[in-house]
């Protein structure tokens, strides 16, 4: 960070920008837990305090977010928990190369972000987690370039071997050839490597090889789609030697998506498969389809829909101790916000969760409703 702050101040042309702005929101939970055993709903109160900023010169460009959420939830389950979120994303560009970095903390619970990337409700603890992904890109030609990058996660649980959840590190690397004909269309193949390790799994060890060819046409100005998909190697090996296991096996992944963009609305629609962490010390195949519509209705009033079904099983090996059961997990969310001047916006939402495992007969739902209102301040501007 000292070297991109030092390399902004000596820019000719620097500008800055901060955006704070605070939320509070009121939310009724007919099941926190989204678990299938006798429960009661929660009434919950948030207060969300938080700041954008983003700072460019001519070639170099970085935003982030520094942001919190402080819960406290009454009734069927008395909890108090706070949720904090550091994302940063930095580029400095040259004549062929550009070198990018995104990356940042952030701890939430393990019904919010885990939910939401592998469909598998998993027992409710704070989840804390470190993500580092460095990148670069060398223009070739103006039609070929060359991508390498490099990621580090480490999750960690509050409790968690307590509640049947693991720590876990990934990293790996990958690398790309861009194609890029005109400016509709976009060819590109990737490799990746990715290592998993949850040594509290008794020692369990994943590496996963990938390639993956992928697609982007622009029909026209306003609609665009996306179609990737290949191979992966899974090899896994748990427990100590001499008597340590191990096995291979394909998966195949992939993903399709379709966007359009109207003056006044937008749509998207995403299909696929792809391989997740989870913290039950193993990998996760998640099948997933998803959907995004959004409608500015006039000037003060946006109304939005977003839902997703996701398929999510264990990725069946020996090495894994017992069968994990396919878990599948539906959400639907209507939403509306109301800007209510130049300062403050209401925000009112409604969710309803359907999460089935299907092997124990187990099912459980969630209706959530949810009024938020936000107070923006007056952007802060700084340039030179």
């Amino acid at each position: 960070m000292m070297v991109l702050s030092a390399t902004f101040m000596r820019s000719e042309a620097a500008e800055w920008s901060a955006q704070p702005s605070l939320s509070v929101r009121g939310q009724y939970n007919s099941n926190l837990l989204l678990t299938s055993s006798p429960h009661e709903g929660v009434w919950g109160v948030w207060a969300s305090p938080g700041m954008k900023f983003a700072g460019s010169t001519e070639n170099f460009e970085m935003s982030g977010r520094t942001a919190a959420d402080f819960v406290n939830y009454y009734g069927g389950e008395n909890r108090s928990l706070t949720n904090l979120y550091f994302p940063i994303s930095a580029k400095y560009t040259t004549q062929r190369e550009t070198f990018g970095f995104d990356g940042g903390f952030i701890r939430d619970n393990t019904l919010m972000g885990e939910l939401r990337q592998t469909g598998v409700a998993i027992n409710f603890t704070q989840r804390n987690m470190w993500n580092l992904s460095p990148s670069w890109t060398h223009a070739l030609t103006e039609q070929v370039s060359l991508q390498a990058g490099f990621q580090y996660v480490n999750t960690t649980y509050e409790n968690g071997l307590q509640l049947g959840l693991v720590d876990y590190d990934l990293q790996g690397g990958s690398g790309a050839v861009i194609y890029s004909p005109g400016e509709r269309d976009e060819f590109k193949l990737s490799f990746s490597y990715t290592d998993f390790h949850a040594p509290q799994a008794n020692s369990l060890r994943s590496e996963i090889y990938n390639v993956q060819p992928s697609w982007t046409h622009g029909f026209s100005e306003s609609i665009s789609a996306t179609i990737a998909g290949g191979p992966s190697l899974v090899h896994s090996a748990v427990g100590a030697e001499p008597f340590r296991q191990s096995d291979r096996q394909t998966v195949w992944v992939g993903s399709a998506n379709l966007k359009k963009q109207w003056e006044d609305a937008s749509a998207q629609v995403e299909i696929g498969r792809d391989i997740n962490p989870s913290g039950f010390g193993l990998l996760l195949k998640t099948d997933r389809l998803t959907m995004t519509l959004s409608k500015n209705v006039n000037e003060r009033w946006t109304a939005s829909l977003s839902g997703a079904y996701v398929m999510s099983s264990g990725l069946s090996t020996q090495t894994f101790r017992g069968s994990f059961p396919d878990n599948q997990y539906i959400t639907v969310s209507p939403a509306v916000n109301w800007k209510i001047g130049e300062w403050w916006a209401v925000d009112f939402t409604y969710t309803y969760s359907d999460r089935q495992v299907k092997t124990f007969n187990d099912h459980a739902t969630a209706n959530i409703g949810s009024i938020m209102l936000t107070y923006f301040p007056p952007k802060l501007r700084m340039g030179r």
